[in-house]
C-alpha cells in the first residue's frame, strides 16, 4: 500500500503540483505567492487523512482532489492561501536597502 509521503515524492518529482498550479493560476512561471501555495498543497497531502489521500490515487482521482485544493485556494478569500500569503504580502513593506 502506498503512504501519502510516497504519493507526494511522486507527485514532487513529476511536479505535477507545480504545473497544475501555472496552469489554474494562468501563468507563465511561478511567483513566490504561487510556490507557497505549492508548498501548503504538498502539505495537505501529507496532513490529510491518510486513507482519503490513498483511496483517491489508488482510483485515479488524485488530479481532482488536487484541482479542487487549488482552485478553492486562489478563489476564496477565506483560504489559508489567502489568509496567510495574500493579505500579508499585502500589507507588508519590502525592507529598504541601507547599504
Amino acid at each position: 500500500m502506498t503512504t501519502p509521503a510516497e504519493i507526494a515524492a511522486i507527485l514532487a518529482k513529476e511536479r505535477r503540483v507545480e504545473t497544475m498550479v501555472q496552469n489554474i493560476a494562468h501563468a507563465r512561471t511561478l511567483s513566490q505567492d504561487l510556490r507557497d501555495l505549492v508548498q501548503m498543497v504538498y502539505l495537505l497531502l501529507l496532513t490529510y487523512d491518510a486513507e482519503k489521500i490513498v483511496d483517491l490515487w489508488e482510483n485515479n482521482q488524485i488530479n481532482f482532489f488536487l484541482a479542487r485544493v487549488i482552485r478553492t485556494n486562489l478563489a476564496s478569500p477565506r483560504s489559508p492561501y489567502n489568509a496567510q500569503i495574500t493579505r500579508f504580502r499585502h500589507r507588508s513593506a519590502p525592507l529598504k536597502n541601507d547599504g
